[in-house]
């Protein structure tokens, strides 16, 4: 994680918070690009990106309280596909926020978008799929998951590029097999 400072204040502020927040809200982390964050170009490196959705799936994790049930379990997220759209570009001091949302489930895959809004635009969206890993060869499905956290329902439909992805995972895992 090398946005240590950063996931910090996340973590605390979660931490500190009265309330949990269902699995389905749209978990908002607000910031700013940092000098650190730029890249030759002068603008926010591309891999910055994938490393405040990091940040979002944490903190999506610690206001839904999946991360507490999770570590009880042994179970650790691993992101298995990201997919990054780049509509702008963000320069140094200007402010940000990054909408996390899960957006659905199939089988052991949970489906997440994160949207980088600047200045009330669209910046920048990633679509990521997430599994947990069991201990040993555990697999855990998303309705474990959810049972574990006290909320079994159905997914929401999910979008074809996320379906398209997962139909991608379940080749390459079964051609690996």
């Amino acid at each position: 994680m090398n946005l240590f400072f950063r996931l910090l204040r996340i973590m605390l502020s979660a931490w500190f918070s009265k309330t949990k927040t269902h699995i389905l809200d749209v978990h908002t982390i607000r910031s700013a690009v940092w000098l650190g964050d730029h890249d030759p170009m002068g603008h926010m490196t591309n891999s910055r990106y994938a490393s405040f959705t990091d940040l979002g799936i944490m903190n999506f994790m610690f206001r839904t309280g999946t991360m507490k049930a999770f570590r009880s379990r042994g179970w650790v997220p691993i992101i298995q596909h990201e997919a990054l759209t780049y509509f702008r570009s963000m320069k140094f001091p200007q402010k940000f926020e990054l909408q996390t949302r899960m957006v659905g489930w199939d089988g052991a895959y949970m489906c997440f978008r994160h949207t980088f809004i600047s200045k009330g635009r669209t910046v920048a969206t990633s679509r990521m799929i997430a599994r947990l890993k069991g201990r040993g060869k555990e697999r855990v499905t998303a309705d474990m998951a959810l049972e574990a956290i006290g909320m079994p329902m159905d997914s929401p439909p999910l979008e074809k590029p996320f379906l398209d992805a997962i139909a991608e995972l379940r080749a390459e895992r079964a051609s690996h097999a």
